[in-house]
């Protein structure tokens, strides 16, 4: 399989995104190639991961002040990092410092010993702090971690305790298997049909596979064999596994991993297909700072932090997935030398997956690397790179999912980027916020709003793109132009398609940071925080600035901080999280034909 449509140009050999933690050189991390980071990493995470190791063996981000906020804030997903010194002690890699430290194996031993006292006689995961039942979500993602811990470490097992870990694991995976089988042959491996994330599928039947083979139950590997096999093979031709409609980020590295998984023991050919394009997908919708571009992503918006942990080993088979793995790896540690703090429990997990099933060879050059490149997805969906400037635009249009609190509106977002500010216009999909969608039109008979496209599509050239959108009376032009390194120009364009009396605007989420400064042209200074800013064109003087850049705005823009974001997760649909607060500009576009021009300059 092809990967995407890419154009690379003038290569260049750093990434300033990186900040102190570039290839060439890092505060903490001498490793300059992979394994050897991954094992660096792991080691120097054990110390202090056995420092909050609990008595009963259970694994803690940190040292809790009360059981209290101990039992709200534990999750069993934190014993994922059992697989950290399961590999420790027994990898014979030469980059790992801490082979056969006994130390290390006790720290393993304690967790599984824990991890057994959590599975009840029905194979039900009941994780307990004090004898008090905690939240036991997304358990199998640490049974799969224990059941590669027991595989690295049955031949270090006494008697007693191997047979306790075999039969609570094979209890468990008989609930996997219950939950998994009514499933496999669902016409699609999609959330609509599956009923959750295809993820979640993938990591499931991947657990019962793997159990399968270490417990030597022939039956569960038969049983999963043909779903990974279809799974891989359900990847679309843009390098993503769909979730509902269309990629998604974060939960796209988790079905990677499924993949990758999957290659490693099998050698299907379908399996390299779909990793060599999701690999393509990956290395193209993340910025120079290795955060992800979440613009196409239909379950969340971006927190702007770098997702480095799952699936990396898969980009490994490739060279320039190789590099792009390292370098997700030290944008995600940045200028730290403390990996349980930079990336937690759960990612070092699946870094030691990285390290356990990394592909070695050479590195190539990656497009975060490239002073220019543009890459097109087989759906609607554009991003370009011109110096230090990235720009997306996403012009999926996507049934609505009303009572699905995890699946947000397509709302044909874009995102601008500089190397000096990182993320300027903070694209992204919301749910039921029509101040957030790019385009939005507001009823002149109710005053209500409507948000949905009804179509859209983006057409471009190397020079520029342009995207397509309709709303109902209305065929809405938005471009994006690079003029030169230091500045960009976004122009939006409404014609009328039959009389109508409302109001459509553009609207742009500007991404702004709490504490910091927003300065008008007319001169005047806030410091960003929880009190409300309402601003118009013509009071700032026809201009903002923040963060290095200033935004042009007609006299006609207004302008909102806070607007708090939607999120699917907790149980506030809204919350008044200032740290995902938007500032969020709404320019009315009123003269049909006539083009609106925002200018961004970095100063």
């Amino acid at each position: 399989m092809k990967m995407p449509a890419t154009v690379l140009a003038a290569t260049i050999f750093s990434v300033s995104g990186l900040s102190a933690a570039t290839f060439a050189s890092h505060p903490h991390w001498k490793a300059d190639r992979l394994p050897d980071l991954y094992y660096e990493v792991l080691a120097a995470s054990v110390d202090k991961a056995g420092e909050f190791q609990a008595p009963d063996g259970r694994f803690r981000a940190h040292l809790p002040g009360s059981s209290a906020e101990e039992e709200r804030g534990w999750a069993i997903t934190g014993m994922q990092y059992i697989y950290v010194p399961a590999l420790l002690y027994t990898s014979v890699h030469p980059a790992n410092p801490r082979r056969g430290d006994r130390e290390v194996l006790e720290m393993a031993l304690r967790a599984g010993d824990y991890l057994v006292s959590c599975i009840d006689r029905e194979g039900n995961v009941v994780p307990r702090i004090n004898g008090r039942p905690v939240n036991p979500l997304d358990a199998h993602r640490t049974l799969y971690c224990w059941t590669e811990a027991l595989g690295l470490l049955q031949g270090h097992l006494d008697k007693g305790r191997l047979q306790a870990w075999r039969e609570a694991l094979r209890r468990s995976g008989e609930n996997l298997v219950r939950d998994l089988e009514p499933r496999i042959d669902r016409p699609r491996y999609t959330a609509p049909f599956l009923g959750y994330s295809p993820n979640h599928f993938g990591l499931r039947a991947t657990t019962i596979w793997r159990m399968g083979m270490v417990l030597g139950l022939d039956q569960w590997v038969s049983l999963t064999t043909e779903p990974l096999r279809r799974f891989v093979r359900e990847v679309a031709p843009g390098g993503y596994w769909a979730e509902h409609d269309g990629p998604t980020m974060n939960y796209d590295y988790l079905n990677s991993s499924v993949a990758g998984l999957y290659w490693h023991y099998t050698a299907d050919p379908a399996a390299w297909n779909a990793m060599r394009a999701n690999t393509g997908f990956h290395l193209h919708w993340c910025t120079p700072d290795g955060v992800d571009i979440y613009t196409v992503d239909e379950r969340n918006r971006n927190n702007f932090q770098v997702n480095a942990s799952w699936g990396l080993f898969t980009f490994s088979h490739f060279p320039e997935g190789r590099r792009f793995a390292r370098f997700k790896l030290l944008a995600a540690l940045g200028d730290s030398g403390d990996p349980l703090n930079s990336l937690g429990l759960n990612s070092l997990a699946r870094i030691a997956q990285d390290a356990h099933y990394h592909a070695e060879g050479p590195e190539a050059p990656i497009p975060q690397e490239s002073d220019a490149y543009k890459h097109a997805l087989d759906r609607p969906a554009v991003v370009k790179k011109e110096g230090p400037w990235v720009y997306s635009m996403c012009a999926l249009v996507s049934a609505e999912s009303p009572l699905n609190q995890f699946f947000l509106d397509r709302t044909a977002p874009i995102s601008l980027w500089h190397d000096k500010s990182r993320h300027i216009i903070a694209g992204g999909n919301s749910k039921n916020q029509p101040e957030l969608a790019t385009f939005a039109v507001k009823l002149g008979s109710t005053g209500a709003w409507t948000r949905l496209p009804l179509d859209a599509f983006i057409s471009g050239s190397e020079a520029s793109d342009t995207m397509c959108v309709a709303h109902e009376g209305y065929s809405l032009r938005l471009t994006i132009n690079l003029d030169d390194s230091l500045h960009a120009t976004l122009s939006a364009q409404m014609e009328q398609t039959y009389d109508r009396s409302d109001t459509c605007f553009l609207n742009l989420p500007l991404r702004l940071h709490p504490g910091e400064k927003l300065q008008t042209g007319a001169g005047k200074s806030f410091i960003l925080g929880g009190e409300e800013i309402r601003l118009t064109g013509k009071a700032v003087n026809g201009s903002l600035s923040h963060n290095g850049w200033r935004m042009s705005l007609p006299e006609s823009a207004r302008f909102l901080w806070p607007y708090y974001t939607y999120s699917p997760y907790g149980s506030v649909r809204v919350p008044k999280n200032i740290g995902a607060a938007l500032g969020v500009v709404s320019i009315p576009l009123t003269e049909s034909s006539s083009w609106v021009n925002m200018r961004f300059a970095m100063e």
